[in-house]
C-alpha cells in the first residue's frame, strides 16, 4: 500500500510538471503587446521590404502583417520576434497599398493595430508583360519575353477554335529570366493568337493579341542524309556504331542504332553531314544515347553547329556559317550519373533546339562538340531527326 501511495503521488506530480511545461510563457495576463513601430520600408518587385521595432515585451512572439491583394485574397504574413524587417508581396500595380501589422504575445494577445501605407516596386508580371513578342515561326509561332525579375509566371497561350473559342494551346509554369515558348502544329494560314501572363497571387495580366501566318515546314528525309567526312573531322564507327546511325529512325536501346566515334585527344571535335538538299531548317531534335547514358558518359553537353549551301572542299572552316549553339538541358541539374525520373523521360523524348528564322538556308552541317557529360574523350548518341521549310 505504501509503495502504490508513492506511485500516485508520483504520477500526479509528473502530471502537474507536464501541465506547467506546456502552458506558453507564464501566466496570460490577458494584455495584448505594445505597437509595432514602423521605421521604413525599401519597394521590392512586387512588394516591399518593412523595417520596424517590435515592442518590447518580455512574452512577445511574433510580429504579423496583414494587407490584401488585386484578386481581394487575404495575405497573412509573419515573422519571429527576433526580427526586424518583413516581406509584403504579390501586388500587380504601383499603387499606393496597405498593410496593418501589430505584434502577438506567447499567450495570443493581441496587441494595437498600426496602419502602414508604401507603394510597392514594379511586379516581375507587369514588367514581363511589356516585354512579350510574338512572331511566325515553322508550324507555327514562337512567344518570347523577359522575366527581369525571375517571377514564377505562368505563360498562357491561346488560339481560337472552328467556334471562333480561345482556348489554350500551351501553358507554362517558370520563373527562368529569357523565357521562349515555342507553339507548333498549326497549318500555313492566317491565325489568332493571345498571350496571357499570370502568377501565383491570382493576379492577371491584359491579353497581348497578334494574327500571324504560321510558316510551313516539313521533315527532312533521313534516306537522303550522308557521313561527309571531311579532314580535321573525327571519325565515327567506334564498337561499329557509324554515323549513319544518327538517322536511322531508332532512337532508343542498348547499342543498338547509335553513333559513336572511337576516342580522341582532346575537344573540340568534329564531323559532318549531307542533308541531301538545300533548305531553310527550322529545327532539329537531338537523342543522346540511352537507356542508362542519359546525361553521362559520352552524351553531348555542348556543341555548335554551322552550315552552309555548297559542298566543302576540304577540312578548314573556311565558308561555314554559325547557325546555332546548343546546350543539353538537364531539368533537375543533379551531377552527371545522378538522374531525376524527370531528366530520363527528357532525354528518352529528344530535345528540339529551333534555329533562327533568319539563318540562310543550307544543305551541308558541321557540328563541333565542345564536351561530354562525363568529360570523356568520345561522343555518341542515337539519333538526329531535321525541320526545315518545304521545297
Amino acid at each position: 500500500m505504501r509503495l502504490l501511495s508513492m506511485i500516485i503521488v508520483l504520477l500526479a506530480m509528473s502530471s502537474c510538471k507536464e501541465d506547467d511545461f506546456r502552458h506558453p510563457f507564464g501566466p496570460n495576463d490577458g494584455e495584448g503587446p505594445g505597437k509595432v513601430e514602423v521605421l521604413s520600408y525599401e519597394p521590392i518587385p512586387g512588394g516591399a521590404v518593412i523595417e520596424f521595432k517590435g515592442p518590447a515585451d518580455k512574452d512577445l512572439l511574433y510580429v504579423r502583417g496583414v494587407y490584401k491583394v488585386a484578386s481581394g485574397k487575404e495575405v497573412d504574413v509573419k515573422v519571429s520576434a527576433y526580427d526586424n524587417k518583413m516581406t509584403v508581396e504579390g501586388f500587380c500595380d504601383t499603387d499606393e497599398k496597405e498593410v496593418l501589422i501589430y505584434a502577438v504575445d506567447r499567450s495570443e494577445n493581441v496587441g494595437e493595430p498600426v496602419r502602414f501605407a508604401f507603394v510597392p516596386g514594379l511586379s516581375p508580371l507587369r514588367a514581363a508583360f511589356s516585354t512579350i513578342d510574338v512572331k511566325e515561326a515553322f508550324g507555327g509561332a514562337t512567344v518570347s519575353l523577359e522575366n527581369e525579375f525571375k517571377g514564377n509566371l505562368i505563360v498562357e497561350i491561346l488560339t481560337k477554335d472552328e467556334f471562333e473559342q480561345w482556348q489554350p494551346i500551351r501553358t507554362e509554369y517558370t520563373a527562368v529570366k529569357d523565357i521562349r515558348l515555342p507553339v507548333r502544329g498549326l497549318d500555313p494560314k492566317p491565325t489568332d493568337f493571345g498571350v496571357i501572363l499570370r502568377d501565383r497571387w491570382d493576379n492577371v495580366s491584359d491579353t497581348l493579341f497578334a494574327q500571324l501566318t504560321p510558316l510551313e515546314e516539313y521533315e527532312l528525309n533521313k534516306s537522303l542524309f550522308k557521313d561527309n567526312h571531311l579532314d580535321g573531322d573525327e571519325p565515327f564507327g567506334g564498337w561499329g556504331h557509324i554515323l549513319a546511325n544518327a538517322w536511322d529512325g531508332i532512337t532508343s536501346g542498348d547499342n543498338v542504332g547509335m553513333a559513336h566515334t572511337n576516342t580522341f585527344a582532346s575537344f573540340p571535335i568534329s564531323f559532318t553531314i549531307d542533308l541531301g538538299v538545300t533548305t531553310k531548317l527550322s529545327r532539329y531534335v537531338y537523342w543522346s544515347r540511352n537507356p542508362d547514358y542519359e546525361y553521362m558518359h559520352g552524351n553531348m553537353k555542348d556543341w555548335e553547329i554551322y552550315g552552309r549551301s555548297d559542298k566543302p572542299v576540304d577540312g578548314s572552316w573556311d565558308g561555314w556559317t554559325f547557325l546555332l549553339k546548343c546546350e543539353s538541358f538537364k531539368p533537375s541539374g543533379l551531377p552527371s550519373g545522378q538522374n531525376t525520373a524527370e531528366d530520363i523521360e527528357h532525354a528518352r523524348n529528344g530535345e528540339e533546339f529551333e534555329f533562327d528564322i533568319d539563318v540562310p538556308e543550307v544543305r551541308y552541317l558541321r557540328f563541333k562538340a565542345l564536351s561530354t557529360f562525363s568529360g570523356t574523350n568520345m561522343v555518341h548518341f542515337h539519333e538526329l531527326t531535321f525541320y526545315g521549310q518545304k521545297k
